[in-house]
């Protein structure tokens, strides 16, 4: 099975909580996680990184992807793409800029459950 990768801000307890929502609906285990304090990318830290197929996605549109790969219900999250682009970045750009204040932030990264520490990578 191809895994699609998510990159997140593992220090950003929004973004750990994103995270967990994901992983505790992936029945079929179809995401691996890495942390973006360890990846070189051309984005900066304020934007989550999936890689699926070998694309990779930023910001607001690897949001709806990794939502729309859980399948089932969480397909209809592809409505969410008629909201333009740049307003949906604009947005996502906006909470990522504000996510420490307002959520706050861990100073290393949590432990992962036992049975998902085979999802990092």
């Amino acid at each position: 099975m191809n895994h699609s990768i998510i990159y997140f801000d593992g220090v950003c307890v929004l973004c750990n909580n994103s995270i967990r929502f994901l992983l505790k609906r992936d029945h079929q285990k179809r995401f691996k996680l890495g942390f973006i304090q360890n990846k070189t990318t051309e984005h900066n830290i304020d934007s989550i990184i999936l890689v699926h197929k070998g694309k990779k996605y930023y910001y607001s549109t690897a949001i709806l992807k990794s939502i729309i790969l859980l399948g089932g219900v969480y397909n209809f999250a592809v409505l969410f793409y008629l909201v333009p682009k740049q307003v949906r970045d604009y947005l996502y750009k906006y909470l990522a800029k504000n996510r420490y204040k307002w959520f706050g932030k861990y100073k290393s990264c949590p432990t992962l459950p036992e049975d998902w520490k085979d999802r990092l990578i």
